[in-house]
């Protein structure tokens, strides 16, 4: 392993496109569309069961009698 003082020394010159890849820079690729979103609960069930259990716990959590304030 090189220790970091050793590697901040060495000088690497990266194009600007493995510059972004690298950081992950570029724009995001837009929402999905309801379409999108229900085949991708429809094709991973667990999935839609996780977020209805945690909804359901925070439901839950903010609905209850003995909060303190």
């Amino acid at each position: 392993m090189i220790p970091m003082a050793a590697r901040s020394k060495e000088k690497e010159n990266f194009s600007d496109e493995e510059l972004e890849e690298i950081i992950d820079m570029h724009a995001p690729k837009g929402q999905m569309s309801v379409a999108e979103l229900r085949q991708v609960i429809r094709d991973n069930p667990l999935l839609f069961a996780g977020l209805v259990f945690t909804f359901g716990l925070l439901l839950g959590v903010s609905l209850r009698p003995g909060r303190r304030r």
